[in-house]
């Protein structure tokens, strides 16, 4: 079960295009008043999955386990060196559009509030989960999160992605004939991981040779300096090191 969070009022500001300003005490007073009500509406849930990635080309990225392929220049540059991609799904529930419907009849101020509220709600969950992840997958770097419709990556491309993480029987999570997400305050996205470990050993070994030595990284060590195996990062790996 995910567990919502008091909503952040600095990320609400954000939403609300207050900037680096503050809001006066009118609206913050109307934040409060909307966070009970939105809290009860709130049914929070995510699903995601890991899987292999590879780039087939400068515009083409195919998701193995699935036949799911994401297309453009932007994608690729966001998961070169990515050997794994998570697509991840979140929804804040059908419960908060029922609340955003009822307050744009009867009140457009709380109506206003509320969906900036609900906009850093999901925002939490996401952030949420991304730290979630970073545990599951410690020698793991995330890139940002990135979704179906920025950049170049086409939003048609939302179909297959839910429909590969089965959301409408996880999540309740669908989308309309114009791509868009139902419920209302829902996220789809991509996230990146690189796998840091070698690199990682690779500056270690740079630091002990010297920076001024090019290493790649499929080098089996050799040719060092006597006694050089004496911490060093790659000798539990070296094929010169017994000759």
């Amino acid at each position: 079960m995910v567990k919502l969070k008091p909503i952040n009022r600095q990320e609400t500001a954000l939403y609300l295009g207050y900037g680096k300003n503050t809001p006066d005490e009118v609206i913050s007073g109307l934040m409060d008043e909307c966070e009970g009500p939105l809290m009860e509406a709130c049914k929070p849930s995510y699903c995601y999955g890991v899987f292999d990635v590879e780039i087939c080309s400068e515009e083409r990225v195919v998701i193995s386990e699935c036949a799911m392929e994401l297309t453009g220049k932007d994608i690729v540059k966001l998961l070169t060196g990515c050997g794994k991609v998570v697509l991840f799904a979140a929804t804040l529930g059908s419960g908060v559009d029922a609340l955003l419907r009822k307050l744009q009849v009867t009140n457009m101020p709380k109506a206003l509030i509320t969906d900036a509220m609900s906009g850093a709600a999901i925002e939490q969950i996401c952030n949420d989960f991304q730290e979630e992840l970073s545990v599951q997958f410690p020698t793991m770097q995330q890139t940002m999160r990135y979704s179906p419709g920025y950049g170049d990556l086409p939003l048609a491309i939302q179909k297959d992605f839910l429909a590969t993480l089965e959301t409408g029987k996880r999540i309740g999570l669908a989308m309309t004939e114009g791509n868009m997400l139902t419920p209302v305050k829902s996220v789809t996205a991509i996230i990146g991981l690189r796998d840091i470990t070698k690199e990682e050993e690779l500056r270690r070994l740079r630091d002990i040779l010297g920076s001024g030595q090019e290493i790649n990284a499929e080098l089996s060590v050799g040719n060092c300096a006597k006694g050089a195996c004496e911490g060093c990062a790659m000798a539990a790996k070296c094929h010169q090191k017994d000759n």
